[in-house]
């Protein structure tokens, strides 16, 4: 039996009418969003940045992580895209055949 001490809708409760025990189901995921939602623990400071960069942005907090999330993305892959070139110029007959190939496709545009 569902019984809540006091007013119905605070603080439910299941037992007996003599014994209640405090109900400690929480519904957390109930609906898509939440089901594809996760906590993640930051230091105090970091938090205050994201939500100072938050309300600049007049945006959501998580709004700010996704985007910084993007930027790191795309700054590693930007990484990595330079380093392939570093490697590929270290090679001269394979940077020559680079070069006219990327003459023939600008010939094109």
């Amino acid at each position: 039996m569902l019984r809540t001490p006091g007013h119905a809708s605070h603080s439910p409760t299941i037992g007996s009418s003599t014994r209640l025990l405090p109900l400690c189901l929480q519904f957390v995921y109930t609906d898509a969003v939440a089901a594809e939602t996760t906590t993640v623990r930051v230091r105090r400071p970091d938090s205050e940045r994201l939500q100072s960069l938050a309300k600049a942005r007049q945006a959501a907090v998580v709004d700010v992580v996704h985007a910084a999330i993007d930027a790191l993305e795309r700054q590693e892959f930007l990484r990595g895209l330079n380093g392939d070139y570093q490697r590929l110029r270290g090679e001269p007959a394979r940077w020559e055949q680079y070069l006219a190939e990327r003459h023939e496709w600008d010939a094109l545009a």
